[in-house]
This record gives C-alpha cells, structure tokens and sequence, in this order.
C-alpha cells in the first residue's frame, strides 16, 4: 500500500508525514506547494498546487490511500479580512484532489475536515447532529463548505462507486509546531503563544475570556489519521476530539504560567470573535478504533512555548 498525503508541509500534514515516516513498511508520498519539503525517511516529495486541476490530476498516480489534509485554514482573522476567498479556494483544492485520488486508482481516502459545520447548541454534539441545523453566522460559509466536501466524497464512495472507501475526521482545534504564527492568518492559540514569548504588555483578549475551546494536539491528531489508514468498505464520519474544553483565558493563563512571564497584565476587551462554545463529542471514533489523546494541554502548551522560542525567527 502506498500512501499519498496532500498538504504535507502544513500544521496537520506535516505531524501526518512525521508520524507515519520510518514507521510504515508502506511508500510515502507528500506533497508541497509553497513551502520546502522537510527531511523525513523513505517519503518521495511531490510539488502540486491542487488549485490547478491538471497538477492534481497527477499527484497521486499509483497510489492506494490518500489522506487530504491540503487547503487553507480559515481563521477568525482571516475572515475578519476576506470572507469568501478562503471557502472558494477550499472548495477548489480539496475538489480537484478528491477527484485526482479517485481518477488515480486509490481505493481509500481519508479527509481532514473541521467541527465548524455543526450547529450552534449548548448540549454535546455527536456525529448524528453534523446537519441539524445551520452552521453558526460567523462560520456559516466555512461549515458549510466543509458540509458540501464530505458530501461530496461520500457521493464518490456511495453513488459513483469510484472510491472503496472513505473516512472523514472532524477534528476540533489543532494546535502545535509548525503552526501559523502570522496574526493577520493565524488562529488565536499561536497568537497568544507568540505574545508570551515576545512579552507582550499588556496582552489583550477579545471578550470576556470565558468563550472555551477543545484543543487537540497535532501530533495526537496525527495519530487518529494513522487509526483509520487500513480501507474499511463505505464512508464513515467521526468527531476527533479530546475529553476537556478549557477557556482562552485558562489556556492564556497556562502559557503565561510555563513561559514565567511574572508581570504579564491580561487585558479583556471587545467582543467574542467566534462562538462561545463548540462541544462535541469523540466518544464514537474511540470506541471504532482505540485511539486517545496522549498529550495533555499543559504538555502541549509548553512544547509549543519552547518551539516557537527556538525556531521564532527560522519559519
């Protein structure tokens, strides 16, 4: 079995890629498209831009499993600034190699989508409530972007027969190395890492600090898409989350705790940039194949501060 991963110099694809070389007695083959590729033992390098339909149309040749983890991450400040050209980028990407890793003969994929199509509720979703009602206002064209893709790749497996099989993970937010640290793009964990690390004071919060959050590291997240690697016939969806939701504030606090940034002054200020909560529950997929989560927030958290301090000026 050979094993393609698309968007494997990103936050997820590259934890995919480095959980998976010199682990596997399978082929790898990553692709890139801006980024240099890294080292990692026996994985073959493709460069692709899955926004060219004819690029994508190659990426995958003789390939058996393909794991989709290509796109871009559709932050709160990124669609604070453009809301649309994200989606439609999304859409154009994760189209064009759906339908590359079925014209190229793979048999199984496994797609990274997010837990921001689900409805807004104040009760803990499972995989059976995805389309109960609308995604909330401020992520409505992001989940259901993400909505249509599933959709789409179960239309591949159940209707068109081109694909064996598929499997969907919905993970929560993803956070660890090589995460986007730019404020105008980034989500607002590596932002307030990055106000740690370069002691920014005071350090400003948008709302009340309260809004809470299911952090799953990348690494562990990594592992999930190694759970579900082996074709299992059909098309299966599941939630991939830890057990805690923790406040930004709590997260904030912790960083600042780990880092010893003593005379940090947290200010709280303007609205709540995205919902006030998202619980769901990954109950279902670690009863399907065993996976947990190994690293705990703390542990993360302060392996994500000494990272960014090492490597702040490299990427």
């Amino acid at each position: 079995m050979t094993i393609a991963v698309a968007g494997a110099t990103g936050l997820i694809g590259r934890h995919v890629v480095e959980v998976l070389a010199g682990q596997t007695t399978e082929p790898v083959v990553a692709t890139h498209r801006s980024r240099p590729p890294f080292a990692a033992t026996d994985v073959r390098w493709v460069q692709c831009d899955f926004n060219d339909r004819v690029q994508a149309s190659q990426a995958f040749d003789g390939c058996d499993t393909v794991v989709l983890c290509a796109g871009r991450v559709s932050t709160s400040a990124v669609l604070r600034d453009e809301p649309v050209e994200s989606v439609l980028d999304n859409l154009r990407i994760v189209t064009n190699a759906i339908e590359a890793a079925a014209r190229g003969k793979a048999t199984h994929v496994v797609l990274v989508s997010s837990c921001t199509g689900y409805p807004p509720a104040m009760e803990v979703l499972d995989e059976g409530q995805y389309e109960s009602g609308n995604p909330p206002g401020h992520w409505f064209g992001v989940g259901w972007m993400h909505r249509y893709l599933e959709k789409q790749l179960e239309w591949y497996v159940r209707t068109l027969g081109w694909l064996e099989s598929a499997v969907v993970l919905r993970p929560t937010l993803v956070y660890g190395p090589h995460d986007d640290f730019d404020p105008r793009t980034g989500h607002f964990l590596p932002s307030l890492v990055r106000r740690v690390v370069e002691r920014n004071n005071p350090i400003r919060l948008a709302g009340d600090g309260t809004q809470t959050r299911n952090l799953i590291h990348a690494r562990d997240l990594a592992g999930a898409v190694k759970a579900v690697l082996r074709p299992q016939p059909g098309f299966h969806a599941f939630n991939v989350a830890t057990p805690d939701e923790v406040s930004v504030r709590s997260i904030l606090q912790a960083l600042i705790e780990a880092d010893g940034f003593r005379e940090a002054v947290v200010e709280l200020e303007g609205q709540n940039l995205g919902p006030a909560m998202l619980r769901v529950s990954g109950r279902r997929f670690m009863e399907a194949t065993g996976w947990r989560p190994a690293i705990s927030v703390q542990d993360g958290l302060t392996e994500l501060l000494a990272w960014y301090r090492a490597n702040r000026h490299v990427e």
